[in-house]
């Protein structure tokens, strides 16, 4: 059986022709998860839900969320937070993810020093 040149289907930017044989019904975009992302399967979102529990909640949330039914990101996310009560590096990652990175300055032009500054609203004297 002779295998079609998937080329023939597509036009010259990469878009499927007309009567190419890999169209959807009108209003499907052929996409499972109907062409939107989930915030919750993220792992960033795991961490923020997990961090806002108390600590009773947190230590049940396993016995909760049987492992056939959690997600890898979930999986991740509260590995992470158990390891970030004992290891300083976990506890910057999650709370770099939840809460932002802290803002650092950084000086790339002076070495250290005043930049001076000029003033183009004044006149030139002579």
């Amino acid at each position: 059986m002779k295998k079609e040149d998937p080329k023939k289907q597509r036009d010259s930017k990469g878009r499927f022709v007309k009567g190419n044989k890999y169209t959807f019904p009108k209003g499907k975009s052929g996409n499972p998860s109907g062409g939107h992302w989930k915030a919750e399967d993220s792992i960033g979102f795991q961490y923020k839900k997990l961090v806002k529990m108390t600590a009773d909640e947190f230590k049940s949330w396993l016995e909760n969320n049987p492992e056939k039914e959690r997600t890898v990101a979930q999986e991740l996310a509260y590995q992470a937070i158990v390891e970030a009560k004992e290891d300083l590096s976990y506890l910057k990652e999650v709370t770099d993810r939840t809460e932002g990175r802290a803002s650092q300055s950084v000086d790339v032009t002076s070495g250290g020093e005043p930049i001076p500054l000029l003033d183009y609203t004044k006149e030139k004297k002579e």
